[in-house]
């Protein structure tokens, strides 16, 4: 009994102190945007764009996840195997991570992965496990077995520390939440989290700009900058009258939460986060999963981009944010004619795959 006191002690000391740094930090406005019906293809700043170039002999699928190191670009995808490909910085094709199997440095499905210092950081949902490789040719380095379940986070940090959003339960409604964890792993720190804002948690609510890191919590509408041991708030959307009610993350039953958002007219779970000089971009749903939007501030003006068309379809929902830029990733199939324009591209394979980095303004 004693324990679970002090852990909601800790809990609430948390909670609290979180909301009392918002108090000192100036909202970003977007709670009366204009609805943009308009065609998206001039709002569009394509800054850089090239083919990947993947071998005739490597068949991918969904792209899932892209990172960044200063020389290489690494893309997770799970179409027939769940593999990473790494390309150099023009696109041309370098390697292959593809090593299925229940044994050492093996893996069934990569659920997200994490660039580190010197080496690559794969997560492994279904044997609880995190194989460390080097990032020069995939040797095994390090294998980690895990009590926890993961859904994402972020490596990088000083003496190779790394951040995890765990979704293992803690007590009732309660999720261990975000953790700190040294190299290795053997010493971690969590804060704590009610389950809706780590049930609603998307790869896409971590954000790489301005040379840090931000994780946007989708029912508080607070955004954190990531650090090696801590979460600091550095700003908050305001949705207005459209903000759901901060129940919503407390939430333990997909019916609760289906009722809240039953009885109003919600904008919620913000995330691919974008701040530019200029402007504010973000993703976010409008009433239901269904009805994602997109929303951009730019120059003291508010607007809202429902997504209804296939170039929509394609440029307003990002696969990531980094390097102060959205990336996608079009695949043969999913480009014509009009995106070759928008690309200003005039020679253009269509069997490979395209890597767009850009910012949406006007």
């Amino acid at each position: 009994m004693r324990g679970k006191i002090l852990f909601f002690i800790a809990l609430s000391l948390f909670s609290c102190s979180s909301q009392e740094s918002t108090d000192y930090i100036d909202p970003i406005d977007f709670s009366n945007p204009k609805i943009v019906d308009e065609e998206v293809k001039d709002w569009i700043k394509v800054e850089e764009r090239f083919q990947l170039d993947i071998p005739d002999s490597i068949s991918i699928g969904k792209i899932i996840q892209v990172e960044f190191s200063d020389s290489e670009i690494f893309v997770l995808e799970d179409g027939l195997n769940s593999s990473i490909l790494v390309f150099d910085r023009e696109g041309g094709f370098k390697r292959q991570l593809l090593t299925l199997g229940t044994g050492l440095g093996e893996y069934s499905q990569i659920e997200f992965f994490l660039l580190r210092e010197s080496s690559i950081l794969v997560y492994d949902r279904s044997y609880q496990k995190l194989i460390s490789y080097s990032t020069t040719d995939f040797s095994v380095l390090q294998e980690y077995k895990t009590q926890d379940y993961f859904m994402g986070g972020l490596g990088g940090f000083v003496d190779d520390r790394v951040f995890l959003v765990s979704d293992s339960e803690l007590e009732g409604e309660i999720y261990k939440g975000y953790g700190f964890f040294d190299a290795d792993f053997n010493n971690s720190n969590y804060m704590p989290q009610f389950s809706g804002n780590v049930e609603a948690f998307l790869p896409q609510s971590i954000s790489g700009f301005g040379g840090k890191s931000y994780l946007v919590q989708p029912f508080s509408n607070k955004v954190f900058e990531v650090r090696k041991d801590s979460l600091t708030v550095s700003f908050r959307i305001d949705f207005g009258a459209k903000e759901i009610a901060a129940e919503a993350s407390e939430t333990i039953e997909a019916e609760e939460f289906w009722a809240i958002l039953e009885n109003g007219s919600y904008y919620f779970a913000a995330h691919n986060l974008l701040k530019r000089e200029k402007s504010i971009a973000f993703n976010f749903y409008n009433q239901t999963i269904e009805n994602l939007n997109f929303g951009l501030i730019e120059d003291g003006e508010t607007y809202r981009f429902p997504i209804d068309t296939s170039i929509k379809e394609l440029f307003l929902k990002p696969i990531s944010v980094r390097e102060d830029l959205f990336h996608t990733v079009l695949l043969p199939g999913e480009f014509d004619e009009e995106v070759a324009f928008i690309l200003n591209e005039t020679t253009i394979d269509y069997e490979k795959p395209i890597l767009v980095s850009y910012y949406i303004g006007k």
